[in-house]
């Protein structure tokens, strides 16, 4: 994996951490993105975004990954930016493999999601 560049990195030793600080993405990048609408989404996925038409851009530029992947992913936006969403994506990804013949086998699934307060 690499990181952007201009991303710093601070190693500190002796307190026992290293932070990354990780410049946002230029504007006219983000702006290519195309909306992805709920119902190109599978049926499961589409039960879980009820009333809502579309993935906005940050959701759609990470919904491979989080829908179709088991990767790993790190999701640094703004509040209001749809973190939650993008969330709700990676649990319909393991939900949507534990349906077998339209049916959610509920004793195959368990996940824990963690939302921090400050």
């Amino acid at each position: 994996m690499s990181l952007p560049a201009g991303t710093e990195r601070t190693v500190e030793k002796e307190k026992g951490y290293e932070e990354v600080s990780v410049p946002p993405t230029p504007t006219a990048a983000r702006e290519g993105v195309a909306r992805v609408p709920i119902s190109e989404l599978p049926t499961h996925v589409q039960m879980a975004f009820r009333g809502v038409e579309s993935l906005n851009q940050l959701q759609s530029a990470v919904l491979h990954t989080a829908l179709y992947s088991a990767e790993n992913m790190l999701v640094c936006a703004p509040t209001g930016a749809g973190k939650t969403n993008v969330a709700l994506l990676s649990i319909m990804q393991l939900v949507g493999t534990r349906i077998e013949g339209s049916v959610l086998q509920r004793d195959k699934v368990k996940m824990v999601y963690i939302a921090p307060m400050k």
